[in-house]
């Protein structure tokens, strides 16, 4: 599936992996593709790292010992092959875990050198596990809830209400005048870490309007101009990602306390941080990354 912008592709927003939705609620399928030699396993540890070899691949293992063993499996799709792709932590499963297994990375490292669809596959995972553990309960009648439909819904025992994953959504956005940008270093952030501005959509919100909405909570200036550039899942825990450059006159700008600090840089100066010689600018996994390299040309 091509976007509108080819030129400005996100890490994990394709559209590779077969998600095969409509198999979700077949039991059926489910256990017999779990128990097939060609049914693959994602194996988290602590539901934030995921299994990498030395050349930075993820590594899937066989689904059927999981199954067998008892392991509530997560669906997430199909393959290219045909085999079912299943994930569930190690934390459940330490004898995943041998001296000799794959060792395990931070997505935010590792995600843009995963394929595209092992990288989509990965992003769903890390989502749906910190969905499960931060669920266990009914938020209508405080019951306790089990997952269901491979994992992509949680029943409540007591009121049978049916609960789905969240997302919240985000926007993040390159604010500039057109020859020079707006970077702020966040509260928290190590010396010289530059970033774009960012903030979650409030209720009843259009994603536009929170965009002129935090630029001008955060430093102080109205935009006239809002250009929507792509969207990214980002399951650190669960936002969805809505990137978007900024137009804005050139003004004396106005911190508040999310920030150590926010400045104005010219090209030259962004361009130099780019090499990590003068300040550090988000990694290339990040919409922050994408929308300082498209400013820049």
């Amino acid at each position: 599936m091509r976007t509108t912008d080819e030129l400005f592709q996100l890490p994990f927003s394709g559209h590779t992996l077969d998600r095969a939705g409509e198999r979700r609620k077949d039991e059926a399928f489910l256990a017999t593709a779990a128990a097939a030699p060609q049914g693959r396993m994602l194996w988290l540890r602590d539901g934030a790292t995921i299994p990498v070899d030395g050349d930075g691949a993820l590594v899937w293992a066989p689904s059927a010992p999981a199954l067998e063993a008892g392991h509530t499996l997560t669906f997430l799709g199909v393959n290219a092959a045909g085999g079912a792709l299943f994930a569930a932590s190690v934390t459940d499963a330490e004898e995943a875990l041998t001296d000799d297994g794959p060792s395990y990375a931070a997505m935010r490292e590792v995600g843009p050198s995963l394929a595209a669809a092992d990288g989509e596959a990965a992003v769903e995972a890390l989502a749906l596990y910190t969905w499960h553990e931060r669920h266990p309960f009914c938020p209508r009648c405080g019951g306790a809830t089990h997952p269901t439909e491979g994992g992509h819904v949680r029943r409540c025992a007591s009121c049978a209400s049916d609960h789905f994953p969240r997302s919240d959504p985000a926007v993040i956005m390159l604010v500039s005048d057109g020859e020079r940008c707006v970077l702020g270093r966040r509260i928290g952030a190590a010396e010289g870490r530059w970033s774009t501005l960012a903030g979650f959509v409030d209720a009843g919100e259009s994603p536009e309007a929170a965009v002129a909405r935090e630029v001008e909570e955060e430093v102080g200036l109205r935009v006239s101009a809002v250009r929507y550039r792509g969207s990214q899942p980002w399951p650190f825990p669960s936002s969805l990602m809505l990137a978007y450059e900024a137009t804005a006159a050139y003004a004396p700008l106005v911190g508040n306390d999310e920030h150590h600090e926010v400045r104005w840089f010219t090209r030259e100066e962004v361009a130099s941080g780019m090499t990590g010689r003068t300040m550090t600018l988000p990694g290339p996994v990040s919409a922050g990354h994408a929308l300082i390299r498209s400013w820049l040309g």
